[in-house]
């Protein structure tokens, strides 16, 4: 009879999830630290508004996938010398990370529409939602293909967010357009089409390529998007620096103000003087009648 079951079902079931039990113990210790995380620092007003809350789990999220891509990417570069055939298959460490990282994206959705919606509901700029639905899809494929140490060896990406994070969670403005673009463009864009070359010509299985192509323009146009922001920025700021021009800069504006308060002030002193000046004529005119 068991003979009989093993050759009428010679494939193993599609619905089966692989490592179901490492996944749900990821899930269940990630769901703990990331709310721990969230309503600590929301409680004890270290989050002051709703973007720094809207970013906290997005800024602890790219540290821990940024760490952890560590590993992986020391195999590619001297242990497997760029060969992608020689990397080894996934393991625990992988799939807890593939796990915490599903986890964020649940947890985020969820935290953000009941606390930040306004922060993470900007479809249209490819962010938030669908954002995370898409690495949704892509983790949920690579764990059914038992690829995960792909997912962890490119989440090097993450680089580029633990820089944008950082600006969010500290509410100001520190300058980092260029180290983020310098982060974004090494890693989700030359670093990314390296590995879709490498995948595509030296690899057997054409779904790792697949799947890292279409990634692929979802990054082209985030940086888009990031290039057309700044030029804006740029011009806007240009234009506030020409019409500020047209009538004085900051020091005419000073001296401007300091005459301005001069001539006041000699006004005033005048129309006294004349005041005084009219007093001792009437008196002078008053005893010259009396007498």
């Amino acid at each position: 009879m068991s003979s009989y079951k093993s050759s009428f079902f010679p494939f193993q079931n599609p619905f089966t999830i692989p490592n179901a039990t490492l996944l749900i113990s990821s899930f269940i210790f990630s769901s703990a630290l990331l709310l721990t995380i969230y309503f600590f620092f929301s409680r004890n007003n270290f989050l002051k508004n709703k973007r720094q809350k809207a970013w906290i789990l997005t800024f602890i999220t790219s540290i821990i996938m940024t760490l952890g891509s560590i590993p992986f990417l020391y195999q590619l570069i001297f242990n497997a010398n760029w060969n992608v055939n020689d990397l080894p298959n996934e393991s625990n460490l992988s799939i807890i990370l593939v796990g915490f990282f599903m986890t964020y994206c649940i947890i985020d959705i969820l935290l953000g529409k009941f606390f930040y919606e306004n922060e993470i509901s900007n479809v249209t700029n490819m962010k938030g939602y669908l954002h995370h639905l898409v690495y949704l899809v892509v983790s949920s494929f690579v764990i059914y293909k038992q690829r995960t140490e792909i997912f962890c060896l490119m989440s090097i990406f993450e680089v580029s967010t633990l820089v944008l994070a950082t600006e969010k969670i500290n509410d100001k403005s520190f300058k980092q357009d260029i180290l983020y673009a310098a982060t974004f463009v090494s890693t989700r864009l030359l670093f990314h089409a390296i590995m879709i070359y490498l995948y595509f010509n030296y690899h057997q299985s054409k779904s790792t390529w697949l799947i890292l192509s279409f990634l692929y323009p979802l990054h082209c146009y985030w940086f888009y998007r990031f290039v057309k922001q700044q030029v804006y920025a740029r011009n806007q700021q240009r234009k506030r620096s020409l019409y500020n021009k047209m009538f004085y800069n900051d020091k005419e504006l000073e001296e401007a103000l300091n005459r301005s308060q001069t001539k006041r002030y000699d006004s005033e002193k005048d129309e006294n003087d004349y005041f005084v000046e009219e007093k001792k004529r009437q008196k002078v005119l008053l005893f010259t009648l009396i007498c």
